[in-house]
């Protein structure tokens, strides 16, 4: 119980200046409005139409299909430095990942999601 003071006080500083940086700029900042700032852009481009357009599907696949690999990194490169320090059970545990991988990316070559041009 006497130690938790400590994460107590770490709590309300962390609140603090996370949140008092925040408090000072809003009543400390400029406030001066122009109707050229208050004008909506995506990376400097004038906005054209609605912001309900359609949007093509393949965005979408190329995005998950990009989050299956991202995750495949992000797994077995620790995997990978470690793998000679680990028994052959964990070589094979590897091994059906990256199969299991592979099947997803040859069925989306099968469905054409990663073709780029139509």
């Amino acid at each position: 119980m006497s130690e938790l003071w400590k994460l107590g006080i770490m709590l309300v500083v962390g609140f603090l200046v996370a949140y008092g940086g925040i408090l000072v700029s809003l009543f400390l900042g400029p406030r001066r409005p122009t109707p050229t700032k208050d004008y909506p852009y995506e990376s400097g481009i004038q906005v054209k139409g609605d912001a309900h357009g359609k949007v093509a599907i393949k965005y979408f696949l190329v995005a998950l299909i990009f989050l299956v690999f991202d995750v495949e990194v992000a797994v077995l490169l620790p995997w990978a430095v470690k793998v000679a320090d680990m028994k052959v059970i964990a070589a094979v545990e590897g091994g059906v990942f990256l199969a299991v991988l592979l099947v997803a990316y040859l069925y989306a070559l099968g469905k054409d999601a990663i073709r780029w041009l139509d």
